[in-house]
């Protein structure tokens, strides 16, 4: 039970959970986030610069996440929930501006900033929660983001390869805690209960964030096209990248019967079931990402010329939202449309010979094999829809 005036800082647990104005505000940042993540990768586009960008791409989903857990535990209709929010949303600006020197002169920014908003989120909630049946969560989130925060800082302090070492050690402790309920000395383990997540407001956050994702390339589309010459061959490629956005756009909205919370509430094991659909989406971001710096170079150099680099892009951003899209299908909905399973495979089959096509058309035959994925999937879908069954 709950005591004293922070108790009406509580979500009520047993009402309808939608997402509240002051969190859409929120995800406003991310849109920011993740073209600086796409900028990065198109200048460091290296085996080395892929993996420092999906490191700072796995810190910012983190905050994103667990900033979801808050507002599922506190109702962000309250001033003071939303002033914590917007603090949070401040700090994550702060990472934002740092990301492109992270692994530089900006690394002690980037760390302290990370540090600190899992810190303050969770001293914050434990304070909160001090008598409600939650509040071991945060406290045990204070000794492992404390623990983990150390090693962030500790790689900011030093250069070069001991930062990309210690960096993704306290990435790896930060992952690692919630998936073992972070047993912590004196407390013991955060009860299974206490993971047991509000399925359709969780849902809805994911929904929404992969409409920023998505966004955030129609919005690279738009700005590339922009900075360079409107001739015949860019807005060809405007086109294509365009309609790669949406053809990704459809494979993960359609199936609209498909609830993901419903998913979520009614499994035998919600935690489990929260924790494979947090994968599934964190995997079709960095998807969407990659996609993302990918139509920037398309629009750029629409026939230029394809190195492994660029066809890593073109190709493997649509192949890794597949990835994605079949995890959470498998997962949650406990079904894998065959035809996701051959898009993919058409994708990783044809990448070699990719190098040798221009920009343009590669991404030509990518859209073209995400189109047939999605007329397959739904030829299928029909065919095993009982007769006089709509869809929904």
């Amino acid at each position: 039970m709950t005591r004293g005036r922070h108790s009406a800082l509580i979500r009520d647990q047993g009402t309808a959970q939608r997402a509240t104005p002051v969190e859409l505000f929120y995800d406003l940042v991310f849109v920011f986030i993740l073209a600086r993540l796409a900028e990065s990768l198109i200048e460091n586009l290296h085996p080395l610069g892929a993996y420092r960008t999906l490191l700072l791409l796995l810190a910012v989903w983190w905050v994103w996440s667990y900033t979801n857990l808050t507002t599922e535990t506190l109702d962000s209709r309250r001033p003071a929930v939303q002033m914590l929010i917007i603090t949070i949303m401040f700090g994550s600006l702060l990472m934002a501006t740092a990301m492109p020197e992270a692994f530089g002169s900006r690394g002690i920014i980037f760390a302290a900033a990370y540090a600190g908003i899992h810190l303050l989120r969770s001293i914050v909630l434990a304070v909160i929660l001090r008598h409600h049946r939650l509040r071991n969560r945060p406290r045990c989130g204070i000794f492992w983001f404390g623990l983990s925060g150390l090693v962030w800082m500790a790689g900011a302090l030093v250069d070069g390869t001991a930062r990309i070492l210690l960096w993704p050690a306290a990435l790896g402790l930060d992952y690692l805690g919630p998936s073992i309920r972070w047993p912590t000395p004196w407390i013991g383990r955060s009860p299974a209960c206490e993971w047991h997540t509000a399925g359709e407001h969780l849902a809805e956050r994911y929904r929404q964030f992969m409409i920023i994702a998505l966004g955030e390339t129609v919005l690279t589309t738009a700005r590339t096209l922009r900075a360079n010459e409107y001739d015949l061959e860019r807005l060809a490629a405007g086109g294509v990248a365009f309609s790669i956005t949406v053809l990704l756009w459809w494979v993960y909205f359609y199936r609209a019967r498909e609830k993901l919370g419903t998913a979520i509430t009614s499994s035998a094991d919600p935690a489990r079931e929260t924790t494979w659909a947090g994968y599934g989406h964190l995997i079709m971001v960095v998807g969407v990402v990659v996609t993302s710096a990918g139509d920037e170079l398309l629009i750029t150099h629409p026939f230029g010329d394809t190195h492994a680099g660029s066809v890593a892009t073109f190709v493997g951003g649509p192949a890794i939202f597949l990835v994605g899209r079949t995890l959470l299908g498998h997962e949650i909905f406990v079904h894998v449309a065959r035809p996701w399973l051959v898009g993919l495979g058409v994708l990783i089959v044809m990448a070699p010979g990719m190098v040798f096509l221009p920009p343009l058309a590669v991404a030509g035959c990518v859209a073209l094999v995400l189109l047939g994925v999605i007329i397959a999937d739904a030829v299928g879908s029909a065919a095993r829809r009982p007769a006089g069954r709509p869809h929904r």
